[in-house]
């Protein structure tokens, strides 16, 4: 449920961003903030808890019945947008191999699939085992670019296809990756499994596509792809729409904004970042901030500016439900959560609830709760919406490049 109203919530209540929700270059990262979370039965510092506020008791409801929707964007999936993506796979995911029949003895500059075996003193050492490996044979290197000590390749060179050859490598004097191979002469076994070609989107089989992304054929491949993409277009299309009623809503609804909930979640974000980017000292809040290009007044701003809006929605989400008689299924809850807390890494929970309440489980579970209403809310505003869908605007370029046409034609 890639929503805004989700990413608002996510926003104000974990904390973790100081660059706010929808800012370019976020400068610490959710992923992070997960890392840094850790479960607790410590007191809140500000016990939010108390805030399970009803809408009705603070909106005053816009006509939601139709929503006027204007969205733009590029929703559909060509044959190209499916080259492309391939194309980009191949580009960015490779360079991929396949073994090729045709050569039997390696040469300089080949790339050898071999198994290897290192052994000090007739004793295989630790991490000197690995199987399948592709190897860069000039370069010494694996086809990652991972590079290898010197001499580990050179063995390899007028070897046959399945040939098991030893080759005498001495470890450098510092070596800090294991210092009790510095220096030490090693045997490594190779197995020479096959000599490698390069496998590019039009030269791959029935066989590559399977092995490689588990394909029934290359058409399958495609296939994938274009599922992907529609899926990822319908995905967009949706979150559009629901941005827009978002938006709508906020602009249309009247909220009497509860002062004290939204000082008190306010002080809760602040506390919560000076506990975790700060080691809880305040005194260190301002140098923290410089280092990303802020001031205790500008976070503020940005922290105070996101919690209204979250505010708002979360009120607004609330009262229509409460209008509309849109209930939980507690069992559909729990599967959500499981999503959360699996994809999230918060481990259970319990721990989710408590990093999206800064130690209050208990609001933490709330606000998770109004994330998931939200999302039924919008589900149900969006099968009422008259929406209008614009075409997606040209870009300064091709529109530069008409006007050239235009010139040259004059």
């Amino acid at each position: 449920m890639k929503k805004r109203v989700l990413a608002l919530l996510l926003c104000v209540s974990t904390a973790i961003s100081m660059t706010g929700c929808g800012s370019k270059g976020e400068s610490v990262e959710a992923t992070e903030a997960v890392e840094n979370t850790e479960s607790t039965e410590e007191v809140p510092a500000v016990p939010l808890a108390q805030y399970d506020l009803k809408g009705s008791d603070y909106v005053t409801l816009c006509d939601y019945s139709a929503i006027p929707v204007t969205i733009s964007g590029d929703y559909d999936v060509t044959d190209q947008d499916v080259l492309d993506y391939v194309e980009k796979i191949f580009t960015q995911g490779g360079p991929f191999y396949t073994a090729d029949p045709d050569k039997t003895t390696v040469e300089e500059g080949d790339i050898v699939n071999v198994d290897y075996v290192g052994k000090l003193d007739g004793e295989a050492f630790d991490g000197g085992t690995a199987e399948d490996q592709n190897i860069d044979v000039s370069n010494n290197s694996s086809t990652s670019g991972s590079g290898y000590i010197d001499g580990f390749t050179d063995g390899l060179v007028g070897a046959s296809v399945g040939d098991v050859i030893d080759s005498n490598v001495t470890f450098p004097d510092e070596y800090p990756n294991n210092p009790d191979l510095a220096g030490k002469e090693v045997v490594f076994t190779f197995t020479v499994n096959s000599i490698q070609k390069e496998v590019t989107m039009d030269t791959m089989d029935d066989e590559f596509a399977s092995k490689q992304f588990g394909a029934d054929s290359v058409d399958g491949v495609y296939k994938q792809v274009r599922q992907y993409l529609e899926s990822s277009a319908e995905s967009t299309h949706k979150n559009d729409i629901y941005s827009a009623l978002e938006d709508y809503l906020l602009e249309n609804c009247t909220v009497d904004m509860p002062a004290d909930y939204r000082s008190d979640v306010i002080e809760a974000i602040r506390a919560n970042f000076i506990d975790r980017y700060c080691s809880g000292d305040e005194s260190q809040m301002e140098t923290v901030l410089s280092s990303y290009g802020y001031t205790e007044e500008s976070i503020e701003q940005e922290w105070s500016d996101s919690v209204e809006s979250s505010i708002k929605l979360e009120l607004i989400v609330k009262a229509i439900a409460e209008k509309e008689d849109i209930q939980i299924d507690d069992t559909e809850f729990e599967d959500y959560v499981s999503t959360i807390v699996s994809s999230g890494g918060f481990g259970d929970a319990d721990t989710l609830y408590s990093n999206y309440g800064y130690g209050d489980s208990v609001y933490g579970k709330n606000q998770i709760r109004v994330i998931y209403l939200a999302g039924l809310v919008l589900d149900k505003l969006a099968e009422t919406a008259e929406v209008t869908e614009n075409a997606v605007e040209e870009t300064t370029e091709s529109v530069e490049s008409t006007e050239s046409a235009d010139s040259t034609e004059e």
